[in-house]
């Protein structure tokens, strides 16, 4: 009988194992069916909401209708919501079902103006606005990762904080939102800003420690002189003449007085001066950008603005007047961030490539005020296609289908691993 019972047993135990595993193989795949619907579900949702953000554009300080749009949908997914943050900035919080910790996501909302030339069947319906660096997709892409965890809720903990940020543009948003009392009652623990990045392919996501973008500041000049006839410039003290010097001596001093290795770059936009071809004027303006990555060579390019004013106007007896404003600063992405990141990012969507290295810019984005207060990052999904235009704030830009999809896999990871 002991003998008999022996393999009956072992039998008996031997179908039950291969039972449970066959049923685990089948939850296994019915689990990741569930979350391939649900992801189809969601991206036809972003793709929705992307057109019809990107029809409705408007410009910094005037995102009223944006900011309502994106207010009513997380309601409808059940966020508590805050509206009119530090200007027209909204925040929605989502209370998981577990106790945890407080991930922040952060989109923009402004648009530019600019008049729309792509001839997309969801063009700009407000003429002279466009959504020409996307941030209409960086809020599809947040709506649609935000409208995921509502419905993974009961599998996740902790509270998800989605901030939807006006006045990117014009470098006034996050400061506006942060002293508004963005994180007076809620501080998250790590934040992420999204922006698609035509300079890669869409598909690919980038991901870089440290400086990404630059202090952006701007500055005018005015050089003053004594007028005259054009036929007797020697009775003039020429603000032309100065102005030219001083825009050739400029550059010549920023091509020879940094190093390299870190990225910078003078730009002049506007010369302003004179009425007529035989009257030399007696003032001459420009306007013009400059862009470090490091507060010594913001203050070392100063310098250097006056150094060559200086010795131009003072050349032909004139004198100058310089206002520089400094801009927003640059963004360094923390070292820690990224490194869980990529770790995330290499286990849970391996198949989509990650660039680690030459992302750095000389671009403006405020994200960095953000970032003083909360570890974080700036993560860009890459939006280039092969023989379109792959520039931010061109008329014909248009962000693909694929960045928005990448985006989504990529911010649903995040929180899969965070609040998990």
């Amino acid at each position: 009988m002991q003998y008999l019972a022996t393999p009956v047993t072992s039998w008996g135990g031997f179908l039950f194992a291969v039972t449970r595993r066959k049923r685990a193989k089948q939850e296994h795949r019915n689990q990741a069916r569930g979350k391939r619907g649900i992801m189809m579900a969601n991206l036809k949702y972003i793709q929705h909401v992307y057109e019809e953000l990107h029809k409705y554009p408007e410009i910094s300080l005037e995102e009223f209708w944006t900011a309502g749009f994106v207010a009513e949908e997380l309601r409808k997914m059940g966020f508590s919501v805050q509206t009119k943050v530090g200007g027209e900035g909204v925040v929605g919080l989502l209370e998981l079902a577990g106790p945890g910790q407080t991930f922040a996501f952060r989109s923009d909302m402004d648009a530019l103006p600019v008049l729309e030339e792509t001839g997309a069947s969801y063009a700009s319906q407000n003429e002279g606005v466009m959504h020409a660096c996307g941030h209409d997709s960086h809020m599809a892409m947040l709506l649609g990762v935000c409208r995921y965890a509502s419905q993974q809720n009961q599998n996740l903990k902790g509270t998800l904080m989605a901030i939807f940020q006006p006045a990117e543009e014009i470098g006034a948003g996050a400061r506006a939102m942060l002293e508004g009392g963005l994180f007076a009652a809620t501080k998250p623990h790590r934040l992420v800003g999204i922006h698609n990045w035509p300079s890669l392919p869409a598909g690919q996501l980038g991901l870089q420690e440290g400086p990404i973008s630059a202090y952006a500041d701007t500055f005018k000049a005015a050089f003053l002189g004594q007028g005259g006839h054009g036929a007797l410039p020697h009775k003039t003290k020429d603000p032309i003449a100065m102005a030219a010097m001083a825009v050739h001596n400029a550059f010549a001093l920023v091509q020879r007085s940094f190093n390299a290795a870190y990225p910078q770059t003078l730009s002049f936009g506007v010369i302003k001066g004179g009425t007529r071809a035989n009257v030399i004027p007696s003032k001459v303006s420009v306007e013009g950008t400059v862009r470090t990555v490091r507060t010594e060579d913001q203050d070392k390019m100063i310098g250097l603005l006056h150094q060559a004013f200086e010795t131009s106007s003072a050349l032909y007896g004139g004198e100058y007047v310089l206002e520089y404003r400094k801009g927003v600063d640059a963004v360094v992405n923390s070292a820690a961030v990224v490194g869980e990141l990529r770790s995330i990012f290499e286990r849970r969507i391996p198949a989509i490539p990650v660039v680690t290295q030459g992302l750095a810019s000389l671009i403006g984005e405020d994200l960095a005020y953000y970032l003083y207060e909360v570890p974080g990052v700036l993560l860009y999904v890459g939006s280039g296609q092969q023989g379109l235009v792959n520039e931010l704030h061109h008329p014909s830009f248009l962000v693909p289908r694929q960045t928005l999809e990448t985006g989504y896999r990529a911010l649903t990871s995040i929180v899969d691993e965070y609040l998990g």
